[in-house]
């Protein structure tokens, strides 16, 4: 019988404490980051910023970066061999989640954060792909790759 090949894990990474005792409040690099929040307490259908529920599963199609402003929540993931242990998050946690990863978030508290979304290479990219198509038909039609066309559009 073969060997099980060993599958590389992508876990979710945490920094706790993001910023130390230095960084009071918010850190700069994410004041320009989208903003979400869960309420357990509530139940309702979720919106492109809001949650409701205590649990629920969840898929990041893009690799995610994300600070948590406020409450806690643990990610625990489908498949461990995959994507690692369960993590609990927390306010000032900064928090890199893989593209790929799937698994349930249970919500302890009101869950307050600010995120971003990154390609493969580290750049950030749009929330929200329609705004691909109103760049100018220039852009659309170049040879640039996509990132570079939300880049460029991005900065415009």
């Amino acid at each position: 019988m073969a060997p099980k090949k060993k599958t590389k894990q992508h876990p979710i990474t945490v920094v706790h404490n993001f910023g130390g005792r230095r960084c009071t409040g918010e850190p700069p690099s994410v004041a320009t980051w989208g903003t979400w929040d869960c309420d357990p307490s509530k139940t309702g259908a979720p919106s492109q910023h809001h949650a409701y529920g205590k649990s629920f599963p969840w898929t990041f199609d893009m690799e995610e970066k994300f600070y948590v402003l406020e409450g806690s929540a643990t990610l625990t993931p489908d498949d461990a061999e995959k994507h690692g242990a369960a993590v609990t998050v927390a306010a000032r946690d900064m928090v890199t989640a893989p593209k790929g990863w799937k698994g349930t978030w249970d919500v302890h508290s009101l869950l307050k954060k600010r995120y971003a979304f990154f390609d493969a290479k580290g750049l950030r990219v749009d929330e929200d792909e329609d705004e691909e198509d109103e760049a100018p038909k220039r852009a659309r039609d170049s040879d640039d790759s996509d990132d570079e066309r939300r880049v460029r559009t991005k900065a415009a």
